[in-house]
């Protein structure tokens, strides 16, 4: 009997092989979109933006104020080297603060510029062309803060000697002097009136004015530059970065004679009556905000606030600081025996 042989099964074919299934993938819920930002958090970060812009602005404004500031000591420190480097070149004596035509006729001073040239008299009156050879006849420290040249070998002679950044304390320090056209004769203003120690006390035949430096009894407080301005009556509330310097500036009191009166806050009540000043571009404002600022009485050269609610001074001795309103009350800031007064604010001095 025939026998079969067995065969192996035919092999599938590969379209009939079983495939794996793919693994079942997350459906998302149809119509549903990526969160955004909301009115309300948008605005937030707007605000958070603005108010971080605000500190930046501020921050930026202050750190340019306190490098104008800084730059500002720093001519005035120059200012006093070469005030000093003139009194070393001539046996001590301070540099005089003010000398008419005539005056310097009569004592034979003659100014010259950079190039050996005489400077005309009329513009050598007050100190800055008397005072620019010790300073190299760098102008840029006096005139620089001037916005109308781009060259300072421009600056006019009438500017030159009007409108120095810093202002000297001239009438105090040096000596003011002037020629009597009558008699000829070269008078110091104040000079030999002696000082009143108290009330109706006078102290007789004193000098008021310190004409040399080994007169000055208290170099590290007495003020010989300032920023100043020339100012009209009025009131002056804001400081005033623009404002034209002057080249000579004058304490609260002239002998009996009040120029000026300052504060630094609430105890100055007429600070607050209506009003406002504008002289000189001395930078007058409305009257009735804050209790702080001057009140200019008569036309006169007073302590400048260029920038804050300060004036940058020089004493004597060298030292620079910023220094408020009230603090430059005090005459002794001023004058030189002012501080052996019984009240050194209240100092007066007869006038002859």
């Amino acid at each position: 009997m025939p026998t079969t042989v067995p065969t192996a099964p035919a092999a599938m074919p590969a379209a009939a092989m079983p495939t794996a299934m793919p693994s079942a993938m997350p459906n998302p819920r149809p119509g549903r979109r990526p969160r955004g930002f909301t009115i309300v958090e948008l605005l937030v970060v707007i605000s958070i933006i603005a108010i971080l812009l605000s500190l930046i602005s501020v921050g930026l404004v202050r750190g340019g104020q306190t490098a104008r500031q800084t730059s500002a000591l720093s001519n005035l420190r120059e200012v006093n080297r070469a005030w000093t480097l003139y009194a070393n070149q001539n046996d001590d004596r301070c540099l005089p603060g003010y000398l008419d035509e005539g005056a310097q006729t009569a004592y034979k001073i003659r100014t010259r510029d950079n190039a050996g040239n005489e400077i005309p008299q009329q513009f050598c009156t007050t100190y800055p062309n008397r005072l620019m050879p010790f300073l190299e006849f760098d102008r840029s420290i006096l005139y620089r803060y001037l916005p109308d040249y781009e060259d300072l070998a421009n600056v006019t002679p009438e500017d030159i000697r009007d409108k120095p950044a810093f202002g000297y304390n001239a009438v105090y320090v040096g000596g003011w002097y002037t020629r009597d056209a009558t008699t000829g004769a070269v008078r110091m203003r104040y000079s030999g009136t002696g000082y009143f120690s108290a009330p109706a006390t006078l102290v007789p035949r004193q000098e008021v004015v310190a004409r040399s430096v080994s007169q000055i009894q208290r170099p590290s407080s007495l003020i010989t530059f300032s920023a100043s301005t020339l100012a009209d009556p009025g009131y002056y509330k804001e400081p005033s970065e623009l404002a034209y310097g002057s080249a000579w500036v004058v304490p609260h009191t002239c002998a009996q004679q009040q120029v000026w009166q300052a504060s630094d806050g609430g105890n100055f009540e007429s600070m607050s009556a209506p009003g406002a000043g504008a002289g000189g571009g001395g930078g007058g404002g409305a009257a009735g905000i804050g209790n702080s600022g001057f009140q200019v009485f008569v036309q006169e050269s007073v302590p400048l606030r260029r920038i804050q609610n300060v004036v940058t001074t020089v004493r004597a001795d060298g030292s620079t600081a910023l220094q408020g309103p009230r603090e430059l009350m005090d005459q002794s800031r001023w004058i030189n025996v002012a501080h052996m007064s019984s009240d050194s604010v209240l100092f007066t001095h007869p006038a002859n």
